[in-house]
């Protein structure tokens, strides 16, 4: 939803330079998508044990909220989209490996918070993607059976959450490009969320009970 991969890729990438590491972008991009906890994991096994990660973690997401301060932009197509799904009457939820103070600032900023029925991170589901476990967790608070879930997805780890849980998923691909894995399993891969606006206008039947 929104275009927030390039800030976090910013505070991650200059913390680092501040502390004497580098980090190439390809392997910054294995860790789109994933829990700051396994990210965190990955990067200790990359940079070795005596990477400072406390440091690292106060100084990225201090950066981070300065970045986040000045806006965050939302992506194309995102308010037609989520208009068309209140007039249809689907009920919707976030599902994200962000923490709650992360989800906080970012979607109450953009005028995002109130537009969904319940808004799931890290935190309340305990296993960030690629487990399943946050979008299991979403998909109970909306009371609605994983298989008839459609997941938005813009990261690799996202889409192996997503068909882990059972669900269908369409990616939108932000800094990532799609795995083999994406490739196979997504319903479609598409380019912007126009796409998946034309997409659920076009299959959508409401008697069948879902948008596939």
């Amino acid at each position: 939803m929104l275009n927030s991969e390039v800030i976090f890729h910013e505070a991650w990438q200059t913390t680092l330079v501040d502390l004497g590491y580098d980090l190439d972008t390809a392997t910054y991009l294995q860790l789109v998508g994933c829990s700051n906890e396994l990210a965190e994991t990955l990067l200790l096994n990359l940079l070795g044990s005596d990477f400072p990660i406390e440091r690292f973690r106060n100084s990225w997401m201090a950066r981070w909220e300065c970045l986040v301060a000045k806006g965050i932009p939302v992506k194309p197509g995102l308010w037609p989209l989520l208009d068309w799904l209140d007039t249809a009457n689907l009920p919707k939820a976030v599902g994200t490996s962000s923490s709650e103070h992360e989800a906080q600032i970012s979607l109450k900023s953009t005028g995002l918070w109130s537009r969904f029925q319940t808004i799931v991170t890290v935190d309340h589901a305990g296993a960030g993607k690629p487990a399943p476990d946050i979008f299991l967790t979403a998909a109970k608070a909306l009371a609605i059976a994983p298989a008839k879930c459609l997941v938005l997805e813009d990261s690799n780890a996202g889409v192996q959450a997503a068909v882990a849980a059972g669900m269908t998923v369409i990616m939108v691909p932000d800094l990532q490009t799609p795995t083999a894995y994406a490739q196979h399993h997504a319903l479609k891969i598409v380019s912007s969320l126009h796409d998946v606006l034309d997409h659920l206008q076009q299959a959508w039947q409401p008697d069948a009970g879902n948008a596939f």
